[in-house]
């Protein structure tokens, strides 16, 4: 069931759950109401030592927030709203250092479909990560592309 309600509103962070609460004892956690506040669960997902938790409802991600202290199988686990997204910011990562700012910034407006002027590149110092700065923000398909898309060539 997708609700009108923003993914941002649905969604909280695990911060580093230990190995053996998986991914199914956190749904069954957080979908009983009585022991956590949560609800209805539309996803859980482990991904970069994190669990990432989507409701159907914007009121079962507050509740979970409000109960304060969650714990399972004896381990405090740490909940929070995941880092809000800056619509106007992007890191592309794996980076070869070698490639050559012009190479990357090619692959920036050809990936993107943007014209000089329209982005600023800050290169990390050991330039393997690059922060791109829009001049205005990108759209929501076009962010699901650009994060799917492979590391430009080295």
């Amino acid at each position: 069931m997708m609700s009108a309600e923003s993914l941002e509103e649905r969604s909280l962070e695990v911060l580093a759950p230990p190995e053996e609460v998986d991914e199914e004892l956190l749904f069954l956690y957080f979908e009983n109401k009585r022991r956590s506040g949560g609800g209805p669960l539309e996803s859980v997902q482990r991904k970069d030592g994190c669990t990432l938790l989507v409701f159907e409802e914007a009121q079962a991600a507050t509740r979970v927030l409000s109960k304060g202290a969650h714990s399972l199988h004896n381990v405090k686990l740490q909940v929070r709203r995941p880092p809000l997204k800056d619509p106007c910011r992007l890191l592309l990562r794996g980076i070869n250092p070698n490639t050559s700012m012009e190479m990357v910034e090619l692959y920036v407006e050809n990936v993107m479909d943007l014209n000089v002027g329209e982005y600023t590149l800050f290169p990390s110092l050991g330039g393997d990560v690059l922060l791109i700065q829009l001049s205005q923000p990108i759209s929501t398909g076009l962010w699901f592309t650009f994060r799917n898309v492979a590391a430009p060539p080295h």
